[in-house]
């Protein structure tokens, strides 16, 4: 996923949300803007986990699925997303797509200046869709209801759709072991909320 690729995604992105017209933004709009980079959408996905915001039970489920999906699609070798027309046709408010832009363009600013093309067995043929398959899985632990567990899951696919998006296969190992330390900590999570409630069951 090397041709043609978007420099700089935080600058893309805030252009974008500047020279939108129509008062709602589509996926359609973006997948337009991302060209053959359509991909790109796992990182819009992500985003919204890692932005800090108030915990909504089953507020990562509808972004993980997405991702899953993507990844599916990256894992089958597919070089361009292909998404249902209900799906594309799905729309927030322009002011709520910029006002979405603001909150993330300090992040991303920071990943990107770390990032550039190099190539590797991980940006290409299997490599690239071993990565797809491990989107799969760090979906499915995304949409599991862990308190304090989404934003590092978030963050490692992150990295992994940044890497993706600029070819730099350093990045998506870093990426890749960031994903893994956030599925470990999840894991952290889960066993000691499962302590706690065996504990307080056992005190009543």
């Amino acid at each position: 996923m090397t041709d043609q690729l978007p420099r700089g995604i935080a600058a893309a992105l805030r252009r974008l949300a500047a020279e939108h017209q129509s008062e709602r933004f589509a996926v359609a709009d973006l997948l337009a803007a991302l060209g053959d980079q359509g991909f790109g959408l796992i990182l819009l996905l992500a985003l919204p986990n890692v932005v800090p915001g108030p915990m909504i039970p089953g507020f990562s489920v509808p972004f993980a699925v997405g991702i899953a999906a993507l990844g599916l699609q990256l894992a089958l070798g597919w070089h361009a997303p292909r998404l249902p027309g209900w799906l594309k046709r799905l729309s927030i408010e322009r002011r709520r797509f910029e006002r979405f832009v603001i909150r993330t363009e300090p992040m991303l600013l920071r990943l990107e200046r770390w990032l550039k093309p190099r190539p590797s067995d991980l940006t290409q043929g299997p490599g690239e869709r071993l990565v797809g398959v491990s989107l799969i899985a760090l979906s499915l632990i995304l949409a599991l209801p862990v308190p304090f567990g989404n934003a590092p899951i978030g963050l490692g696919i992150m990295i992994i759709a940044l890497a993706l998006l600029e070819g730099d296969g350093r990045a998506l190992t870093i990426g890749l072991a960031a994903s893994l330390a956030a599925a470990l900590w999840n894991v952290a999570l889960i066993i000691a909320g499962a302590e706690l409630f065996v504990a307080a069951t056992h005190v009543h």
